[in-house]
């Protein structure tokens, strides 16, 4: 069945389709994480998070100050990639942007979740990266972003059900190659907002832990 709808939305069984479209999830979650987790922890250094609890500002807007230019410049980054995928690797978009754009937005939040939350147990920028790479590289693993999700262990495969990048991975696939709406993706959707939800919650509690 796997292999008649690879001929069928793919007749040319072109790799880079499968492999491009995986690792942008990838782009937006591990870049995300290393960047505001880089991003905090320079602040915390230049003593610049003290300054701002001496502000009138409250913690929330504190919070949404430092989230929102990293959440924006991110964007930008998912606004080059979807370029290049089309006019390098010349990859199909039979759904809509609108969808691509929207589960890679969650798939930022989700990574700028993870970084805050790294930040919030790091003093130094080495101890962040260091901390990633416990982080990310299992994230990368179970993802099926490089490799189908079926082609892991049996007793593996439950856990790609928890990590945001496989889920964008069926989003971004299944809108671009295949042409799918949102009546066929919405659960990988609710299972992505689900994600985002939780992991900006943790790392707003944490982060006004911190700040009080």
């Amino acid at each position: 069945m796997v292999l008649f709808r690879s001929y069928l939305y793919n007749p040319g069984l072109v790799s880079s389709w499968f492999v491009v479209t995986g690792v942008f999830g990838m782009l937006c979650i591990l870049n995300g994480s290393i960047v505001t987790a880089a991003a905090m922890v320079k602040e915390r250094e230049a003593g610049t998070l003290e300054q701002l609890m001496m502000s009138p500002a409250g913690t929330y807007t504190i919070v949404v100050a430092k989230i929102t230019p990293l959440f924006l410049l991110l964007c930008l980054m998912v606004l080059g990639a979807l370029a290049m995928m089309r006019l390098v690797f010349h990859v199909p978009f039979r759904g809509g942007y609108l969808l691509v754009m929207l589960g890679a937005a969650l798939c930022v939040l989700c990574g700028i979740g993870i970084g805050t939350f790294i930040a919030t147990f790091t003093k130094t920028s080495a101890q962040a990266q260091l901390t990633s790479f416990f982080v990310n590289p299992p994230l990368s693993s179970l993802s099926g972003a490089l490799t189908p999700a079926q082609a892991l262990p049996a007793w593996l495969r439950p856990l790609t059900n928890l990590n945001p990048i496989y889920h964008f991975g069926v989003i971004a696939r299944g809108s671009m190659l295949r042409g799918s709406g949102l009546d066929v993706l919405w659960p990988s959707f609710l299972a992505l907002l689900a994600f985002t939800l939780v992991l900006v919650s943790l790392s707003v509690w944490r982060f006004r832990k911190q700040l009080s």
